[in-house]
């Protein structure tokens, strides 16, 4: 059988910025994110099943599973049949391969929330909001719902573009001086790493909070600075004055992957995002909101200004696919490196990650079966509380996934952001791990 979109083979290449996710996973963790979304009514497991089995032509990307080669891991058509589960509460744990039928995302339902795990060597958060708008739209047809249009959703009638199946990380990466300053800037240095008690059994902490979208956007605007400015600097202060000693020289860093469609005429659903960061010393900087603001805007600001070093970021992004050396090293060896340079180090290069995926856009015969949405970050040792940022609408979810016990960061996050009075109320959901 030949693969839908590659005409002579029915395998074909991770993206260029890929390389890494499936050399980095152990046996217990694997590189994933989570999109979800809450329905006004009760989920249908089965018609949710079917409905997953008719988009998958439409995402030929997704219908896939992974082998490894000699030298480079690959994704392979996958003629199997996916199935919706339904959710065990278990916040991002590895996708089992063999119970999953080798598919590298996961559907889960509970209630009236769909879940949708992606592992990252598939896609980004664009990418898979772009999956999950699909699987909603469908869901609602196959329970009879009447759909009078379907807007920026992707049908299962329509034909799939070459544009959405392209690299565009191979496309418009530039090349990079090694030894320049890109390099540095994208690796960073080390930096204040969050510390506290863990879960001891499976399963992540998750604290979602639901804020006015404009009353986010008023808040941000009385500081002249974006929505993702903001909840960088909210953070960071929330983290410096619960994990931070006052004696103690901390410099805090709010890891950013920037979308580069936004930049770049890609309409990809596969990986293409970059990184930038913000930095704050916590000795230096004044504990106020402003202050932290302030220094956070300006570091988004001078990470993205220069499209040329964009373009090197991206380059550098698919080291592993482009370097001379690299690309025929055996991926055992690549494997083995990769983890090495984990162990060799206890400290971390950010503090936490902060994605934010922006606004979805749902036609109103859609949207009114639809609440809101969510999105959860990944986690890892040196990193283990990170922020996805999603709004619909006009109610903006900032969800908290954690492996950490307390809960301090977020108490101490959302009252800061209701400290000036603009957001007036903040509701407040927890899966309740803390307590089990």
């Amino acid at each position: 059988m030949k693969h839908p979109f590659v005409p002579s083979a029915k395998w074909y290449k991770l993206d260029y910025s890929s390389d890494i996710y499936p050399m980095s996973s152990t046996h217990t963790t694997m590189s994933i994110f989570r999109m979800s979304v809450e329905m006004r009514n009760y989920v249908d497991g089965e018609n949710l099943t079917t409905a997953l089995k008719d988009i998958m032509p439409r995402f030929p990307t997704f219908a896939v599973m992974l082998r490894r080669g000699f030298f480079r891991y690959y994704f392979d058509a996958n003629e199997n049949s996916p199935v919706a589960f339904p959710d065990d509460g278990l916040l991002l744990y590895r996708i089992n391969q063999q119970i999953n039928k080798r598919f590298l995302f996961r559907v889960q339902y509970y209630k009236k929330r769909i879940s949708v795990d992606f592992f990252h060597g598939l896609c980004d958060g664009t990418g898979a909001m772009e999956f999950l708008k699909a699987l909603i739209y469908r869901y609602l047809y196959e329970c009879g719902e009447d759909l009078t249009e379907h807007g920026n959703i992707k049908i299962v009638e329509e034909q799939v573009p070459e544009y959405e199946l392209e690299d565009s990380i191979k496309k418009y990466g530039s090349g990079f001086d090694m030894f320049g300053g890109v390099v540095g800037k994208m690796a960073g240095r080390n930096c204040f790493g969050i510390k506290g008690k863990r879960f001891k059994t499976p399963g992540y902490g998750l604290i979602q909070g639901y804020v006015k979208t404009d009353e986010l956007k008023a808040l941000a605007k009385s500081l002249d600075c974006t929505v993702t400015a903001l909840i960088a600097g909210v953070a960071l202060l929330a983290i410096a004055k619960t994990h931070v000693k006052d004696t103690e020289n901390a410099e805090l860093v709010a890891m950013i992957p920037i979308n580069l469609r936004r930049f770049f005429p890609s309409q990809t659903v596969r990986n293409f995002t970059t990184l930038t960061k913000c930095y704050v010393n916590a000795s230096k900087v004044e504990p106020t909101l402003e202050a932290y603001v302030k220094v956070c805007k300006q570091n988004l600001i001078d990470g993205l200004k220069d499209k040329e070093e964009l373009r090197q970021k991206i380059s550098v992004s698919a080291l592993m696919a482009t370097n001379k050396f690299l690309k025929y090293v055996p991926v055992f060896l690549k494997e083995l490196g990769t983890k090495i340079g984990k162990l060799g180090t206890t400290k971390t290069k950010q503090t936490l990650i902060i994605s934010n995926v922006g606004v979805v856009e749902l036609p109103e015969c859609v949207g009114k079966h639809v609440r809101r949405f969510g999105f959860n970050v990944n986690l890892s040792k040196k990193v283990p509380n990170n922020i996805g940022v999603v709004s619909y609408g006009g109610i903006t979810s900032i969800c908290f996934t954690r492996m950490l016990v307390g809960t301090d960061i977020e108490r101490e996050f959302f009252s800061i952001l209701r400290e000036g009075g603009i957001i007036k109320e903040v509701e407040i959901t927890s899966n309740l791990r803390e307590i089990h």
